[in-house]
C-alpha cells in the first residue's frame, strides 16, 4: 500500500511540472474592446488561474488573483485579463511607452508561436493603459520593437480588467490548420515587487519562453497580408549664437513586407535619422575606440538575429566608419581639418524571419554616398580636398538553427565592398552553444575568419574560443578561453577594441533566491581569475582577479562590494601606441580596485543610488578614488524627475601622453606623463506623461573631464619610465600642448502624440555645445558656464509618421 502511495505521489509531481495549457475558443461576433469583458463570448471562455511567484518569494502563491481567456477569430487573437485587487491600490503612476519600471503595475504576454523555446513577442500593458512591446531573442528583450495592437484597461471594483487585440499581422507563424503556441503570462504588483508568472518561471535563467505554457484550440487561422507603408516628412531649423538658422524639409517612407508567413523584408528609402539622441561623448585618450549605443531606429528594430554573433557593429554604417578608411588616403604631415560626423545613407534594406525546422535567416543590406573632408598640412598650412569614404555596400548574411535543449548553431558573414580603390573588407563567423536535458551545463563555442582585401594582397585573421560550465541553479561556474590573431581585424562591419591577445578565465558564483535569513530577500556572489597572453608574440600581459557579493533586502532595498585588480605587476603592450604590438611595453603597477554601493526601493516616491570607490596602486604617489549619486523623484504619477553626479579623480596617474596641439620642441622617443584627471558628469532626466499616448521626455547631460600633467617621462624598452626632466609640453607660445579642459552639453527633449497605432507626431528640440581649452584650473561651473555663454547649437525638427496597414484597409473595404 505505501509503494502505491509512493507511486501515485511521484505520478502527481510528475504531472505538477508538466506544461501547463490554455484553450483558445472560436468566435464569429465581434468583440468591443473597452476592457469591461461583458461579452457572452468572454463568458464561455475558458478562463484559467493558478499564478506562481517568481520574486520576491519563487514558489510561493501570489498576493493577488489572476485569471486570463483567449478567443480568436479570423483576424486577431484576443485575450481578456482580470487582475484582481483593491481599486484603492492599483497603481495610478503614467509611464511612457516600453518604460517598464518598478512603480508600476503591468501585465504581460509572451508568445511563441513557433515553439523553439527562443524566439517569440512580449505585449505588455500597464493598469494606466500604457502599452510595452518588445521582440525576444534568446532571453533578450527588444523593447525598441514597436508593433500594432491594441488594447483597452477598466479599473473597476474587482481590480483591474483588460482586453487585448493582436492581429495575426503582428505575429509570424507557421502555415498550418491547427496551431499550437507556446504561451506565458506575467503580472507585476508595484507596492509589493511582486512578479508573478501563470506557467512557474526559475529565476534562476528568468526564461519565460523556456518554462512556458502551451496555448490550444487555434484552428484554420492562415498568415494574413503583411504590408504596411510608413511615409514620414519632417523639417528641421537650425541655428546658433554665431550662424543664420538654416532650415530644410525631407521626406521619405519605410516599407514592411511579409514575404510569407515567416520572413518579413524592411526597407528604408531616404532615411531621416535627424531626431535620434545624442551620443555621450567622452574625452578619449586610451589607445582604444570608444563604442557607442545605436539610436537609429531602423538599426535598432528587428536587427536581433543580427547581432548575435556580436559580428555586426550597425554605427559602422553611415556614423562610425573606422578611421583606417580614411587614414590611407592621408599623405605625411597631414590630418583632418574635421572629420564628419555621418556619411549620407542612401538605402538599407533586411529580410528576417525563421522558418518551421527552426532555421533563421537574416539578410541586410546598406549603401552609403560617397563623402569628402578636407586635410591641412602642419607644415605649410595647405589645404586639399580628399575622399574619406567612398560610395559602400555593406552586406550581412545569418542563417541560424535552433537545436534542442534551447541550443543553437549560427552562421555569420558580413562584407564590405569599397568603391574606388579603397580596400574592401570580410568576415565570416560561426558560434554555437549547446545545453544539457534541463539546461544547468552548457558549452559554447565560436570561429571566426577576416579578412582585409587589398588590390594586390589579403590580409587574413582569426578568433576562436570555447566556453563551459554550469549555469542553473545556486552554485553556476565555468571555464573560459578564447584568442585573437595579431591579423585578426572584424572592425569594418563590427567592432573590436584590441586584437592579438589570448585569455582564459575560471568563475565560481554562489546564489540563492530564497534565503533562510531574516530581512534579506536574495543575494549574489561570485569571484574569478583571468590569464592574458598577447598571440603574437608570445609575451604575459598579466593575472587578474575580480570578486563581487550583492544582496537584496526583504525591503527590496540593495547594497554591494566589487572588488578587483592584479595579482602582480602587468604589462600593457598598447598603451606605447606603437605600430607592431609587442615591441614596447608599459610596466602596470599592482592594483586594487574596490567599490560599494547602495540603491534604495525605486517603488517609493523617492529613492536614490549612491557609490563610493578607491583604486590602490602601488607605485609612488598614484590614487584614484570616485563617488556618483542618483537621486530618483516620483513627484505626482505623471512627472517623474531623475539627477544623476558622478566625478572621478585620478592623481599622479601615468599613461601615454597625448597631445593636443604641436609642441616646441619635438622629442623622437615615447613620451609618457604623470597627470591628474577630474570627470564629471551630471544629467537630468525629465519624463512627463499627458496621457497612454501623449508625453515629453527631456534629457540633459554634461560631462567635463579636465587633464593636468605634472611631469614628463621616457618609455624605456623594459617598459620602465627615465623623468625627462627638460621636456615642458608646451607649445611656442608656452600653453602645454597636453593638458586639456573638455566639455560636452547636450539636451534632448521630445514632445510624443501617438495619435493612432503605429502613427505618431514627435517634436524635438536638440542643444548642444562641444567645447575644450587648457584652463585647468577652473572649476566644473565656472566651465559649464563659460561654455553656455559661448552659445549652443540649437535645432527643432518636427516629424509625422503614419502607418498604413494594407490589412486594415482590405478589411474595411
Amino acid at each position: 500500500m505505501n509503494r502505491i502511495i509512493l507511486l501515485l505521489i511521484i505520478l502527481f509531481n510528475i504531472k505538477g511540472y508538466s506544461q501547463r495549457e490554455i484553450v483558445a475558443t472560436k468566435i464569429v461576433q465581434s468583440i468591443d474592446l473597452d476592457g469591461i469583458l461583458n461579452e457572452t463570448e468572454w463568458q464561455n471562455a475558458q478562463w484559467s488561474s493558478g499564478f506562481t511567484q517568481m520574486r520576491p518569494f519563487p514558489g510561493e502563491k501570489p498576493s493577488q488573483k489572476t485569471q486570463v481567456a483567449i478567443l480568436y477569430d479570423k483576424e486577431a487573437v484576443y485575450f481578456g485579463i482580470k487582475c484582481f485587487d483593491h481599486p484603492d491600490s492599483i497603481s495610478k503612476v503614467l509611464s511612457i511607452r516600453d518604460d517598464f519600471n518598478p512603480n508600476l503595475d503591468v501585465f504581460a504576454i509572451f508568445i511563441d508561436t513557433y515553439q523553439d523555446q527562443q524566439n517569440g513577442f512580449m505585449f505588455a500593458f500597464t493598469s494606466r493603459g500604457v502599452q510595452l512591446d518588445s521582440k525576444i531573442f534568446n532571453a533578450e528583450f527588444n523593447d525598441l520593437f514597436n508593433l500594432v495592437w491594441r488594447s483597452k484597461i477598466k479599473i473597476n471594483e474587482n481590480g483591474w480588467y483588460a482586453e487585448v487585440k493582436i492581429p495575426f499581422s503582428a505575429l509570424r507563424f507557421p502555415k498550418s490548420t491547427i496551431q499550437n503556441w507556446n504561451i506565458n503570462f506575467g503580472r507585476q504588483i508595484s507596492r509589493f515587487r511582486e512578479e508573478v508568472t501563470w506557467s512557474p518561471v526559475n529565476p534562476d535563467l528568468e526564461n519565460y519562453l523556456l518554462e512556458s505554457g502551451q496555448l490550444t484550440g487555434l484552428k484554420d487561422i492562415t498568415p494574413p497580408l503583411r504590408l504596411a507603408l510608413i511615409p514620414f516628412l519632417s523639417s528641421y531649423n537650425s541655428f546658433s549664437k554665431e550662424s543664420f538658422p538654416v532650415s530644410t524639409f525631407t521626406g521619405g517612407m519605410d516599407v514592411k513586407y511579409g514575404i510569407n508567413e515567416a520572413l518579413t523584408l524592411d526597407v528604408t528609402l531616404l532615411p531621416d535619422f535627424g531626431q535620434v539622441v545624442f551620443d555621450q561623448q567622452v574625452l578619449n585618450i586610451s589607445p582604444f575606440e570608444i563604442r557607442f549605443n545605436e539610436n537609429r531606429q531602423f538599426f535598432t528594430e528587428g536587427t536581433e538575429l543580427f547581432n548575435k554573433s556580436g559580428l555586426f557593429y550597425t554605427r559602422r554604417i553611415g556614423v562610425q566608419s573606422p578611421s583606417k578608411v580614411y587614414e590611407s588616403q592621408l599623405n605625411d604631415n597631414e590630418e583632418l581639418n574635421e572629420i564628419p560626423t555621418s556619411v549620407p545613407l542612401i538605402n538599407a534594406s533586411k529580410i528576417s524571419g525563421r522558418l518551421n525546422n527552426g532555421l533563421g535567416i537574416g539578410i541586410f543590406n546598406g549603401i552609403t554616398a560617397e563623402q569628402k573632408g578636407i586635410t591641412i598640412n602642419n607644415l605649410d598650412s595647405t589645404e586639399r580636398e580628399i575622399i574619406i569614404s567612398p560610395l559602400s555596400n555593406y552586406n550581412v548574411i545569418v542563417l541560424d538553427q535552433n537545436l534542442k535543449n534551447n541550443g543553437f548553431l549560427t552562421f555569420t558573414n558580413t562584407n564590405v565592398w569599397r568603391g574606388r580603390d579603397f580596400y574592401d573588407a570580410n568576415v565570416s563567423g560561426l558560434n554555437t552553444k549547446l545545453n544539457s536535458k534541463n539546461n544547468d551545463f552548457f558549452i559554447e563555442a565560436q570561429g571566426v575568419l577576416s579578412n582585409i582585401i587589398n588590390i594586390n594582397s589579403n590580409s587574413l585573421g582569426h578568433t576562436w574560443g570555447i566556453k563551459t560550465g554550469k549555469q542553473r541553479g545556486n552554485l553556476t561556474y565555468g571555464i573560459e578561453y578564447y584568442e585573437e590573431s595579431d591579423t585578426y581585424d572584424p572592425n569594418d562591419l563590427g567592432f573590436l577594441r584590441a586584437n592579438n591577445s589570448r585569455v582564459g578565465e575560471l568563475y565560481i558564483g554562489y546564489r540563492n533566491f530564497n534565503p533562510k535569513i531574516e530581512k534579506l530577500n536574495k543575494y549574489f556572489t561570485s569571484i574569478s581569475l583571468s590569464n592574458e597572453w598577447l598571440y603574437a608574440p608570445q609575451l604575459l600581459g598579466g593575472n587578474f582577479w575580480n570578486a563581487r557579493a550583492t544582496v537584496i533586502t526583504n525591503s527590496f532595498n540593495a547594497f554591494g562590494i566589487r572588488l578587483n585588480g592584479t595579482l602582480n605587476e602587468s604589462n600593457d603592450y598598447f598603451e606605447p601606441r606603437g605600430n607592431i604590438i609587442g615591441e614596447e611595453k608599459f610596466i602596470r603597477p599592482i592594483w586594487t580596485s574596490t567599490r560599494a554601493w547602495f540603491s534604495s526601493n525605486y517603488q517609493k516616491r523617492v529613492a536614490a543610488d549612491l557609490g563610493i570607490g578607491y583604486v590602490f596602486v602601488e607605485r609612488d604617489n598614484w590614487w584614484e578614488w570616485n563617488y556618483d549619486f542618483e537621486a530618483r523623484f516620483r513627484i505626482t504619477n505623471q512627472l517623474f524627475l531623475i539627477h544623476y553626479w558622478e566625478q572621478r579623480f585620478q592623481n599622479n596617474s601615468e599613461g601615454y601622453a597625448l597631445s593636443f596641439g604641436t609642441p616646441e620642441t619635438a622629442y623622437e622617443g615615447i613620451i609618457f606623463g604623470n597627470r591628474n584627471r577630474i570627470n564629471t558628469t551630471q544629467t537630468l532626466g525629465l519624463d512627463y506623461t499627458l496621457t497612454n499616448r501623449i508625453g515629453i521626455t527631456f534629457r540633459l547631460r554634461n560631462y567635463n573631464a579636465i587633464i593636468k600633467y605634472n611631469s614628463f617621462s621616457e618609455l624605456l624598452n623594459n617598459g620602465r619610465l627615465n623623468t625627462l626632466n627638460n621636456y615642458s609640453g608646451n607649445d611656442v607660445s608656452g600653453n602645454s600642448v597636453y593638458d586639456i579642459n573638455y566639455n560636452a552639453f547636450t539636451i534632448d527633449m521630445l514632445f510624443r502624440w501617438v495619435f493612432f497605432p503605429g502613427s505618431e507626431i514627435n517634436i524635438v528640440w536638440k542643444n548642444s555645445i562641444f567645447s575644450e581649452n587648457n584652463k585647468i584650473t577652473q572649476k566644473y561651473w565656472k566651465t559649464l558656464f563659460s561654455s553656455l555663454e559661448d552659445g549652443p547649437m540649437n535645432t527643432f525638427s518636427f516629424k509625422i509618421i503614419y502607418w498604413l496597414d494594407a490589412q486594415y484597409l482590405k478589411n474595411r473595404k
